[in-house]
């Protein structure tokens, strides 16, 4: 939770400017937001493999083993990429 929520209460004064809907941006693609939506939902939704992908939250890594406890707030940005090896 952040500092000043109340649970999962959301006011919708709480929204980012212009938006009336309770949403997630996820690979800049608008989601409606739920109580209780984590990292880990959002990777079962969209059907990725989450033992091969890397994920962040308004720019902020999510590891692997947090992605199950780390909530998503309306606003927040999440970005499911492919990690890049080599040089």
């Amino acid at each position: 939770m952040r500092e000043g929520d109340d649970g999962f209460v959301v006011r919708v004064d709480r929204l980012p400017a212009g938006q009336s809907a309770a949403i997630v941006m996820v690979n800049g693609e608008a989601r409606p937001w739920r109580p209780w939506l984590t990292v880990a939902d959002v990777l079962v939704e969209r059907g990725d493999d989450a033992r091969v992908v890397a994920t962040a939250v308004n720019a902020r890594f999510v590891p692997r083993e947090a992605r199950g406890d780390t909530p998503l707030w309306p606003g927040d940005r999440l970005v499911v990429f492919s990690a890049i090896v080599g040089g």
